[in-house]
């Protein structure tokens, strides 16, 4: 049986902690919903948890080996922008932590590749509604590439998410997709897990 865990942020989480299931209410329990419908036997594991940076993450696996699996997905690195952003940081602070961020992001996939795990990396993402977090945008975009590099480096999918997200947006409107410009709504939730799902049945993980 394939073993999938889902690592990241509260975006992940959505009160995993707190649902029967320990799924939560997020992509994470609506893609285990569709592997069930369509008759796959996938256990999913949600390992996202609030507030966490790339280097909790890493600490955590490090912790904790048996939560890795053999499938697993990454959408980490919106709270290391907060942090870069909101501390009253230097460029050149901010420099030396995207640096920090990419040897932690370095760090985990090299544990994760080595247990023989199939990893999906996902592209970090934030709204330009409020309109303060399009400051944010350059900073995650330089945090985007560094992610796709890492993805040719250890050849893994790369899942882009901003241009997609933001292109939803321009259809369904912002209070259709993102409940306050970083977490998403249901519907925003739901374009997650679908496309978390393309991804997976293109590459044939399942």
């Amino acid at each position: 049986m394939t073993i999938m865990t889902c690592f990241g942020d509260s975006i992940t989480d959505c009160g995993h902690c707190f649902s029967p299931d320990f799924l939560g209410d997020g992509y994470v329990k609506m893609l285990a919903g569709r592997f069930h419908r369509e008759g796959y036997e996938i256990q999913m594991r949600n390992c996202g948890t609030d507030g966490f940076t790339v280097q909790r993450l890493l600490q955590r696996v490090k912790t904790d080996s048996t939560i890795i699996g053999n499938l697993a997905a990454v959408l980490i690195g919106i709270n290391d922008i907060g942090m870069m952003m909101n501390t009253d940081r230097t460029p050149a602070q901010q420099e030396e932590m995207m640096g920090s961020f990419q040897e932690h992001y370095l760090e985990l996939l090299t544990i994760l590749t080595k247990s023989s795990c199939s990893v999906i990396l996902m592209e970090p993402f934030v709204f330009s509604c409020p309109a303060f977090y399009e400051n944010w945008k350059p900073l995650l975009q330089k945090m985007s590439q560094i992610i796709r590099t890492l993805s040719i480096q250890f050849r893994l999918p790369f899942l882009s998410l901003q241009k997609e997200l933001d292109e939803e947006v321009r259809r369904y409107g912002y209070s259709a997709i993102t409940t306050d410009g970083v977490h998403l709504t249901r519907q925003g939730q739901q374009f997650l897990a679908d496309r978390l799902y393309s991804c997976i049945a293109e590459h044939n993980y399942v």
